[in-house]
């Protein structure tokens, strides 16, 4: 456990010193995650925590105006955890597999996977099935339970800093949650 909040701790301290200096397997990495629907799921997590920030302050009545100005850094907050996210596939995976998972991702198969798998022709089905049983496939899964542990400390950051800054904000304009 010590060594894993080591890792941590400067994983953070790499990380928040290397935003926007992005090298080209970062660049991949975050190509990745916005083709495999990382940047969407955030996306969702974002306006979710909105729903739970309203019910809060509920009682305070707060305008659609400053409801709509919080989020106006929408997409720099989806940025930012893309970013942070970066660093946990660089850990497990090379430059080469993520190229190769990316290649996936874009191909019918890989966009009808995330969109519709129900929708899937049987030739997309074997695709699929063909890029998971090869050895990137077979990584993937092998890597899945370092890689989701890695996933969800970084999400759960990034989820708490953005609820306490959001609340901060309103609490700052002069709202409070009326307990």
């Amino acid at each position: 456990m010590k060594i894993r909040f080591l890792f941590l701790t400067l994983f953070f301290t790499f990380c928040f010193s290397s935003i926007g200096q992005e090298d080209p397997f970062q660049q991949d990495i975050i190509e990745y995650l916005n083709n495999n629907g990382t940047r969407d799921q955030y996306s969702g997590a974002f306006e979710s925590m909105f729903d739970v920030l309203k019910q809060q302050f509920s009682a305070s009545e707060v305008p659609q105006s400053v409801w709509k100005e919080l989020q106006n850094d929408k997409e720099k907050s989806l940025d930012e955890i893309v970013n942070l996210l970066t660093f946990a596939y660089r850990n497990h995976f090379t430059h080469d597999e993520i190229n190769t998972m990316n290649e996936f991702f874009s191909t019918d198969a890989g966009k009808q996977m995330l969109k519709d798998p129900s929708q899937l022709s049987t030739a997309q089905n074997d695709e699929i099935s063909t890029f998971f049983k090869s050895d990137i496939g077979i990584k993937i899964e092998e890597k899945k339970p370092e890689l989701s542990k890695d996933i969800m400390e970084i999400s759960e950051h990034w989820s708490r800093d953005l609820f306490a800054a959001k609340m901060k904000n309103l609490i700052e304009l002069g709202y409070s949650t009326g307990h």
